[in-house]
């Protein structure tokens, strides 16, 4: 996947996004319209339960790009908040905190793949380095697919649900699923141009569509 088929998957995904998110995009941003909508989710259960395994997928995924690209003194710091987090009982907590490492995490990358050393610190590591690093970008991009699916699929979900009374209760749900959705898929956007260069150093090619199978990488759990 090169670059121009990058910045043009960022363009589809980021119209999904609102406006005011939008706005930290620049001129990409600026020439994005609203999405399309047309896509609907088989039942709201079904939709919950693909848009917790988009996000476990893109989590697991940010970190051991994390882990793989900064330094070990950051890896630590990362794993040790991502522990404590872990630790925290109330749900609503949980999640936040969850979501402030991850942001930090992209944060750290994003600076790693801006450096000029990147390149070869990736052709320093062996066969398995290398190996985990395109898995885990690939599942990466994977994930951002699946997160602009299932925020597509939620417009025609959501209008369904309006006229069911049986669903209505589970409205709440989606709509907090979708929000979790838009916030992952504008942060990990700006790490999603950087992709290409990954790619190509490790000899992997980009996911081509949201119904390809997630590669096989470790599990992040720290609990």
């Amino acid at each position: 996947m090169n670059q121009k088929i990058i910045t043009a998957f960022l363009a589809a995904s980021l119209s999904a996004v609102s406006v005011p998110a939008m706005a930290q995009f620049g001129k990409l941003g600026a020439l994005l319209g609203g999405g399309s909508g047309k896509s609907v989710a088989a039942d709201p259960d079904g939709f919950l339960s693909s848009a917790l395994a988009a996000e476990k997928l893109m989590n697991n995924s940010v970190t051991l790009l994390s882990r793989s690209l900064t330094s070990k003194e950051a890896s630590a710091g990362l794993a040790a908040q991502r522990k404590a987090a872990n630790e925290i009982t109330d749900p609503a907590e949980k999640k936040a905190k969850l979501t402030e490492v991850q942001k930090s995490e992209l944060a750290l990358l994003n600076e790693s793949l801006d450096k000029a050393s990147i390149d070869s610190a990736i052709k320093e590591m062996d066969d398995k380095q290398r190996g985990d690093l395109g898995s885990a970008a690939f599942n990466f991009m994977l994930a951002l697919l699946l997160d602009k699916d299932l925020i597509d699929q939620s417009k025609g979900l959501i209008s369904s649900m309006t006229t069911n009374p049986a669903a209505l209760t589970k409205i709440g749900n989606i709509k907090d699923a979708v929000s979790s959705l838009s916030n992952q898929l504008s942060a990990a956007s700006s790490v999603a141009g950087k992709m290409p260069s990954i790619f190509s150093a490790v000899g992997v090619k980009a996911p081509a569509s949201k119904d390809e199978k997630p590669k096989v990488v470790a599990e992040v759990t720290e609990e």
